[in-house]
């Protein structure tokens, strides 16, 4: 599943603040945070990913609702689901880890040049996915995110940090490795289209070690590493809609034991604004 691939999928739909008529910037594709909405604004997306890699695949649907509680406070609900996992001979699908996330923007700034924003994220998962699955769908256990962005927007240009960890309990003597992220990307507006639409680019590195997992007590020496993707994407915004398509490539990938190495993703993220 994506929140043990890359990153979780609480953290996968993103907008940038620009919402009085204007063209919306689109932000992070595959980064989480970034999600602050205006007061009793709403935003529904879907957001989509496949990993490929030799004798196996992981794709996965996550339909999600935005709520702005404040100006600087928002809401998500995310409930992921695994399209088509494949393990070499072993298949499976369903739901995974459901994920409430909130988001508070603790500072920002704006000049006639720039803007600055800086949140804190936080989040939980349930388990309704399934460990007994193979591959499985879910962590089967709670499990809960934490995290920091940082973002510059200029008229043209934006950038962003955004470090985080996802942190996993255990149940049955079997947890899941926790998750440490790190995470910047650089984006430039191409072209505003009749006024209406706005056409940018973005390019994420997305990078994240995952410890050893822990399975019936047992250490799974055959889990966890250190990978590192590099995503560029196109987005097409205008005041309600964003649509946004990228494709990753490995740039680093120390994985422990034998593990299949991922060899490209591809992702997707459509939004309406209410």
């Amino acid at each position: 599943m994506s929140v043990k691939k890359l990153l979780p999928i609480i953290l996968c739909v993103a907008a940038f603040q620009a919402y009085a008529g204007e063209a919306l910037p689109a932000g992070p594709l595959l980064s989480f945070g970034q999600n602050i909405l205006p007061k009793d604004k709403i935003q529904f997306a879907v957001f989509a990913d496949y990993f490929q890699g030799s004798k196996q695949h992981f794709a996965d649907l996550s339909p999600s609702v935005l709520y702005g509680i404040s100006d600087d406070f928002s809401l998500m609900l995310s409930a992921p689901i695994a399209v088509s996992y494949q393990q070499g001979n072993q298949h499976t699908n369903g739901l995974e880890d459901a994920a409430l996330e909130g988001e508070y923007a603790f500072y920002s700034k704006k000049t006639a040049e720039y803007s600055d924003q800086a949140t804190v994220v936080a989040g939980l998962a349930v388990p309704s996915g399934s460990v007994n699955k193979k591959p499985p769908t879910g962590f089967g256990a709670m499990s809960y995110f934490l995290g920091l962005t940082v973002n510059r927007s200029y008229r043209d240009w934006f950038a962003f940090l955004s470090p985080g960890a996802t942190l996993t309990t255990t149940h049955d003597r079997t947890r899941y490795g926790n998750e440490y992220l790190y995470q910047l990307g650089i984006g430039h507006n191409i072209s505003h289209i009749k006024s209406e639409w706005l056409l940018a680019a973005l390019l994420e590195l997305n990078g994240k070690f995952s410890v050893k997992n822990l399975i019936q007590g047992v250490k799974d020496q055959n889990s966890g590493g250190n990978v590192v993707f590099a995503t560029p994407s196109l987005s097409l915004s205008n005041k309600n809609l964003i649509a946004q398509l990228g494709v990753g490539v490995p740039v680093s990938q120390h994985l422990f034991g034998n593990q299949t190495k991922t060899r490209y993703l591809l992702a997707a993220n459509f939004s309406w604004l209410f």
